[in-house]
């Protein structure tokens, strides 16, 4: 009996040390189930602020992809436009047909004005050698009247009046010749000034006035600010860009008739290697490094296209007749390379590996589909095809070159030396002596522009009338040591 009491008294007591283990057990769990549904809370506002940030970067991107779309839609708009507009527009074909209007008389009046000159100079030397003439026939008579030779005399005054007759017809005739020129300058100055006042669409520059003047000898230099060219102007216009400098520089302007200078204000970059202008789209084209790269771009804005990444260039031609544009690559490598004007159908057409320096500026002959570049010691050429390369010249510190397609006559440096070859038979011949050594040239209207480097200028060379160098602009930039040039029509 107390065996059984002993028992039930054992099982009594392990029922409540079980009872109590077990609501321990789950006191721990319901704290365990808490603390895990407030992670869980946690957990879920965590996911909702991630949501939210998800659809903030989302939403930006559709924003900046739209932004970028509508930038890229509107260059290719104004692209198309302009291709399609190319030569439609009335405005174009009547301002096309003044401009060429203007340079015909102009071109007259200049050749007019040389005859004038030349009149001139020939009226005076022949009245100098009549007077010359004159004087030693009146000292014979002079002499033979102190001799007693009367017969003498006699017959050198009648020798001199015939000839002081002759003289008075030639001056009569010329002095009509000069009367016939002026009359014909006047009339040119005439239809010049009826065609300027004729109702064109002026095209305005962007170039903002600077005022700076020549330091060194040449042709007559005005120092007037240009605000709006005329049309006959604007195709007088040389752009000036800085070389290499790591420093940002606006563009320059040069005209070449009034020799004013004014700057871009929107064309404002550094690590400028090469330039090459588009006439039929108006844009220009620009090499640079750190990134390398090839852009495009409007003069009177600062929104530039990025045309090939990776391409380092020292020279920039384009044939506008055939749409293809030719480099003088450096990177990726050293080699001559042609693509469309729109950046498409990169390829490089000759590898210049094996022959030693980079090529600098290029030439085209558009007629005959060749090209023809320097790389500081020889003169090439190369067909459109990077077919039968062959070296021209060779010398020191050739950069620079350019070609006379109607003459058929290249012309480019050895240091400071102008020279020119006939195409024809590869004779080369120095012209004259540079003021600086060029870093790229171009010929324009029977005149020889170059940019230079140390001293920077840009200086001209007159190679049908006047082979004596002489400075436009001594350009002055920070950080500037070379200086890029091209023709801006």
């Amino acid at each position: 009996m107390a065996e059984l009491k002993c028992l039930s008294w054992f099982l009594t007591c392990t029922s409540l040390i079980c009872f109590c283990n077990c609501q321990d057990s789950v006191v721990s769990v319901i704290s365990r189930l808490n603390q895990f549904e407030e992670e869980l809370l946690d957990t879920k506002v965590d996911t909702l602020r991630m949501e939210k940030r998800i659809h903030n970067i989302i939403d930006d991107a559709k924003t900046s992809l739209r932004a970028e779309l509508k930038e890229i839609m509107r260059d290719q708009v104004r692209e198309a436009m302009a291709e399609i507009l190319q030569g439609e527009s009335l405005q174009d074909m009547v301002k096309s047909q003044v401009v060429s209007e203007l340079r015909h008389l102009k071109q007259g009046y200049h050749q007019m004005k040389r005859q004038l000159h030349h009149v001139s100079r020939s009226l005076k030397d022949f009245q100098d050698e009549t007077s010359v003439f004159h004087q030693s026939v009146l000292k014979g008579a002079h002499v033979g009247n102190l001799e007693n030779s009367s017969d003498v005399c006699v017959r050198d005054k009648r020798r001199l009046e015939i000839e002081l007759q002759k003289c008075d017809v030639t001056a009569a005739d010329l002095m009509a010749d000069i009367k016939r020129c002026m009359a014909f300058k006047e009339t040119c100055e005439s239809q010049i000034s009826q065609l300027k006042t004729a109702p064109v669409v002026p095209y305005p520059t962007p170039a903002v006035n600077v005022t700076s003047s020549s330091t060194t000898p040449g042709p007559p230099v005005s120092t007037t600010s240009v605000t709006a060219s005329a049309p006959e102007e604007e195709k007088s216009r040389i752009l000036i860009a800085p070389l290499w400098s790591g420093t940002k520089h606006q563009f320059r302007q040069l005209n070449i008739h009034s020799n004013s200078l004014s700057v871009y204000q929107n064309l404002n970059m550094k690590r400028v290697a090469s330039v090459a202008y588009i006439a039929k789209t108006k844009k220009l084209l620009i090499g640079s490094y750190g990134p390398d790269r090839i852009l495009a771009s409007a003069l009177d804005t600062s929104h530039v296209t990025v045309l090939r990444e990776g391409v380092q260039t020292y020279g920039i031609v384009v044939d506008e007749d055939r749409g293809i544009v030719f480099i003088a690559t450096h990177q990726p490598q050293n080699s001559i390379s042609r693509m469309s004007t729109q950046g498409k159908d990169f390829i490089s057409i000759i590898d210049l590996s094996k022959y030693g320096s980079y090529p600098r500026q290029l030439t085209l002959d558009t007629r005959r589909k060749r090209i023809y570049w320097c790389n500081g010691g020889k003169l090439f050429t190369v067909t459109y095809d990077g077919q039968g390369l062959a070296t021209l010249a060779t010398g020191s510190n050739m950069f620079a070159v350019t070609l006379d397609q109607t003459a058929g006559v290249l012309y480019y440096n050895n240091e400071k030396k102008l020279m020119k070859m006939t195409v024809s038979n590869n004779v080369s011949t120095e012209v004259t002596t540079l003021n600086a050594r060029p870093w790229s040239m171009i010929l324009y209207r029977g005149t020889i522009y170059y940019g230079s480097y140390s001293p920077t200028l840009v200086g001209a060379v007159d190679v049908t009338y006047n082979t004596v160098a002489y400075t436009l602009q001594s350009i002055s930039m920070e950080g500037v040591n070379h200086l890029l040039i091209c023709l801006i029509p």
